[in-house]
Parts: structure tokens; C-alpha cells; sequence
């Protein structure tokens, strides 16, 4: 069956993050591989403006609570135009309006996605967004999906779990020795350091117990691997403030688009737990990360533990034991004859399961099997 859909996603939400880089991974491969996309999003948006650039039909809309009543209206009046077969919600905020005016309009395959791992209680209003509009529910990790299951007593058919996936970088990039040390140059340049420099990356949020964590590692690499000084990437408000005394060996670096290239410069890179959102899914970082041969230490918690197989495809250490992370670093960075079968094994993995065509025909079999499921039932009818 090779059907061709018009899917529409909407996003509330009008800053850059995993989730609308996400969407908009996902809304180019849709198009590439001949399906119509719309994004609904703010006007003011990057992910509006950046899904209008790359040649998408794009609808503005703020999904602000005091515009509501008209807004509803307008979705209403946009899908019966443009008679999607698939209404993508990706959010609480939006999904309130979008599923809704889905609903009223019999749009054949609703969508709710959950992007985040925090807990979602059985409220009245969520079983709507969650149980009664959508025909389906896309989260980004199996423990987000068995937990919302569990939740709103939903059935194996109903939830889905898919990762983020990712555009695989040429494998001879970042293995090759002398592009390496011309990305450390590159960030060294960028960061005003000497040329001998080399580099621990660190993503993540810098919470209190996480800065208490990244000034313990900037000690042990001062103590035993003077030339390595730590890169935290991500945006201001995750990385919050850092003592420059203290932290002096620790730089701050903001996220943007291009930060793959950034990959070959880091001899290994750390993924900081997030104590709030217990069930997050495979971090985006982690799995670019070990596309570009960089090997990845993260914490033994929900949805990265599903990409990161400790000794086989990166390492894994106790959050609530964070002292055993400058051993493993001292590891890493001594590099053993079994690192390099380490790094191709992982990248291996998310060549198979968490790259965008991965991800994008595992979509795409949702899809078909609602449409499977209504042609039956019209048959049935007729």
C-alpha cells in the first residue's frame, strides 16, 4: 500500500527545542517522501518560521487562552479546507483547541503527542486530550508510554512509543583523526583557548545537584587531565548561572543547529539526569552524539537507559551515585583498545532504530493501519 497523506501538526509553544526541532525533522521527511505537511504554530515562532523557509504550508495561531473561542473556529475552518487525514497535537497547549476542532470535524486519524516524562494525572480534562479526542497517543519513550497507559487505562493499539529521529552524519567525518582536531580548534577558537585544549561535553540541565556534579568533574579533570576543560550545550534558561571562580574550567555554550559539528571536537560526552522529568525520553543529544562516534555517559534512568547499554553502547552510572562519573571519564579519556568496538556499536544502534527514515516508516505504519481500519469499517457500512 503506498498511500500518500495530508498530515497536520500543531504546536503552541514559541521557543527552538527538541520538540519543534522534532516536528520539523519529521514534517521534511513526510514531504521528501511525497505526503503533504501543514504546521499550525505562533507566527512569532522559530518553528512557523523556520517550517515556512523550508517550503511548508504553514497557518499562524497563537492557541492563547483569552483567543480561544475564535481560534477554535479558525481550526475548525482550516481542517475542513484543507481535509487532512492526520491532526498531529504536540503539546497541552495546543492540544486543547486542535483535537478538539479535529473531533468536530471528523478528521480520520487524531494525534496526541507527549514529548516530556513528567507525570500526568488522570484529571478530567487530560482524559479528554489523552483518552476521548485522539485516536492515538505518540510518546517519545516506553516508560512515558506504559506510565500514560497505566494512567488513562489505554490498550496496546492506543499508545505508541517513538523516539526523535535524526539525520545521520557521513561516518568519516568524525572518525577521521585530523577532522577531529580541527573541531577542537574550531570550539577552542570559539571559547578563547589554547590550542592544546580538549573537551568533556555535558548536556542536560544544570539543577542544583547537577552543578554540585559538574564541580566535582572540573576538579578531577584539573587534578588528572589538565589540558580537558567541560562544555555544557544547551539553551540560558536550562543552563542557569555558574560560579566563574569556582567553574573556571567550565564554559557555557548555547545550543544551536549546526552544534552537530561540534561533536567531533568532544573526546566524550556526559547526559545530566533530570530530576523533574522522570519518564524523558532518548535524549536527542545522546543519540546524535553517538552517530558521530563520540561516546556517551548518561544516567541508569528512564528512556535513555533505551538507547545507552552500559559497556556495550556507552556508559551508565547511578544518578543518585554521581562519584563513580570521574572514574568512567578517566576511562574514557584514557582511551582503551575496546572504545573504538564501543563507539560503532552505538552508532550502529541509532543507525537501526532512531534515525528519521527509522522513525518516519514506523510512523507512517500508524498511519496505514488507520486507514486499514476504516476502510473495513466502510465496507462493513456499505
Amino acid at each position: 500500500m503506498n498511500n500518500f497523506y495530508k498530515i497536520i501538526h500543531t504546536s503552541s509553544r514559541t521557543h527552538w527545542g527538541n520538540r519543534e526541532q522534532r516536528i520539523l525533522c519529521e514534517s521534511l521527511w513526510m514531504k521528501k517522501n511525497g505526503h503533504q505537511v501543514v504546521v499550525i504554530a505562533p507566527g512569532d515562532s522559530p518553528l512557523f518560521k523556520k517550517a515556512k523557509k523550508s517550503g511548508l504550508m504553514v497557518y499562524p495561531m497563537s492557541f492563547k487562552t483569552l483567543a480561544g473561542i475564535g481560534e477554535y473556529g479558525r481550526l475548525k475552518e482550516i481542517f475542513i479546507g484543507e481535509q487532512p487525514f492526520v491532526v498531529n497535537a504536540h503539546g497541552k497547549g495546543d492540544a486543547k483547541l486542535a483535537l478538539k476542532a479535529a473531533q468536530a470535524t471528523d478528521v480520520p486519524c487524531r494525534i496526541m503527542s507527549r514529548h516530556n516524562g513528567k507525570r500526568v494525572k488522570n484529571s478530567w480534562s487530560n482524559k479528554k486530550i489523552y483518552k476521548t479526542r485522539p485516536h492515538y497517543i505518540f510518546t517519545t519513550s516506553k516508560e512515558s508510554k506504559n506510565h500514560l497507559r497505566q494512567t488513562f487505562s489505554l490498550s496496546d493499539m492506543q499508545i505508541f512509543s517513538f523516539p526523535d529521529g535524526i539525520n545521520m552524519p557521513d561516518s568519516d567525518i568524525y572518525i577521521d583523526r585530523s577532522k577531529r582536531a580541527a573541531g577542537r580548534q574550531t570550539l577552542s577558537n570559539t571559547l578563547g583557548l589554547g590550542a592544546d585544549t580538549r573537551f568533556v561535553g555535558v548536556f542536560g540541565t544544570t539543577a542544583p545537584q547537577n552543578k554540585q556534579l559538574l564541580g566535582t568533574l572540573a576538579e578531577q579533570l584539573d587534578r588528572h587531565f589538565p589540558s580537558h576543560h567541560i562544555v555544557v550545550f544547551g539553551t540560558p534558561d536550562a543552563q542557569g548561572s555558574l560560579d566563574e571562580k569556582r567553574f573556571s574550567r567550565v564554559h557555557m555554550l548555547k545550543l544551536t543547529e549546526n552544534n552537530q559539528t561540534c561533536y567531533q571536537a568532544l573526546d566524550c560526552c556526559i547526559y545530566l539526569p533530570d530530576y523533574q522529568n522522570f519518564y524523558q525520553g532518548v535524549p536527542f543529544e545522546a543519540t546524535m552524539a553517538m552517530a558521530c562516534f563520540c561516546p556517551v555517559i548518561g544516567p541508569d534512568a528512564p528512556g535513555i537507559k533505551e538507547i545507552l547499554i552500559d559497556n556495550k553502547t556507552g556508559k551508565v552510572f547511578n544518578p543518585k551515585k554521581p562519584e563513580s562519573l570521574p572514574t568512567i571519564i578517566s576511562w574514557l579519556l584514557n582511551t582503551p583498545p575496546d572504545l573504538l568496538t564501543l563507539i560503532r556499536t552505538a552508532r550502529a544502534r541509532v543507525e537501526k532504530y532512531h534515525t528519521m527514515d527509522a522513525v518516519g516508516r514506523d510512523i507512517l505504519r500508524i498511519y496505514r493501519l488507520r486507514q486499514i481500519k476504516l476502510d473495513r469499517k466502510f465496507q462493513m457500512i456499505s
